[in-house]
Parts: C-alpha cells; sequence; structure tokens
C-alpha cells in the first residue's frame, strides 16, 4: 500500500509511517477517508505501515492524500471518537478474517504429493 511503484513507498507514505500515536495534523480539504469538508486538525491515534488511522474516524493514507502536515504538537491523551472505534473495529475484523485465510491455505506437509517426484 502506499507504493510510488510496486515495491518502493511514496515520500508521502514515508511521512506518515514516521507519525506517532498522539501527533497532530492538519488534513487538507477534501482530502482523508472519508474525505473533510475542510481543513482539519486531527490527532494520529493508529499507524499501520503507510497509513494511520486519526481520532476524528479519517484515514490518512497516499492513495486518500496529497499532503500530511504535522503541527509540532504531540498529545499524550485525546479522545477518540465513536468513528475511529467503529473503523478500527471493521479492521481488525478483516485482520482476524484474513488470518484465517491464510491459516487455511497452509499446506499440511505430513501428506506426501499425489504426484511422482522421480523422472519420467
Amino acid at each position: 500500500m502506499c507504493c510510488g511503484g510496486i515495491y518502493f513507498p511514496t515520500n508521502l507514505g514515508l511521512g506518515i509511517s514516521n507519525l506517532t500515536p498522539g501527533d497532530e495534523i492538519i488534513i487538507l480539504k477534501g482530502e482523508g477517508y472519508p474525505a473533510v469538508d475542510k481543513e482539519t486538525v486531527a490527532i494520529v491515534w493508529i499507524v499501520a505501515g503507510f497509513s494511520a488511522l486519526c481520532n476524528d474516524g479519517t484515514a490518512i493514507s497516499c492513495l486518500s492524500n496529497t499532503d500530511i502536515t504535522t503541527t509540532g504538537r504531540h498529545f499524550e491523551q485525546f479522545e477518540i471518537s465513536e468513528a475511529a472505534k467503529q473503523m478500527e473495529a471493521e479492521a481488525e475484523a478483516r485482520r482476524i478474517e484474513q488470518d484465517k485465510l491464510f491459516a487455511e491455505d497452509e499446506p499440511d506437509w505430513s501428506i506426501p504429493p499425489a504426484f511422482g517426484t522421480g523422472p519420467e
């Protein structure tokens, strides 16, 4: 996610990955997910790779933002909106489902292969 190419993160992605929970940022009008109606000040709650979830329920990433401005302020304690809590709960449910899918794809190495391994 947030890659300028297949494997290389963009500068914005790297900037987001360097944020820490409690950092105050400015989200530009029309950016974020869901897009904000006006320039908005938010506090980073969760950073996951090259994206983050803010305390107001806005997610930021290279896909939904063109720039992120930090205010230089950092908060140890801050309120988290119900919208943000709901987004995190939905993301956690998707992570659990994804983990189950990957666990099911794990081959059983105790069963010998169904095809011959010798030369024809």
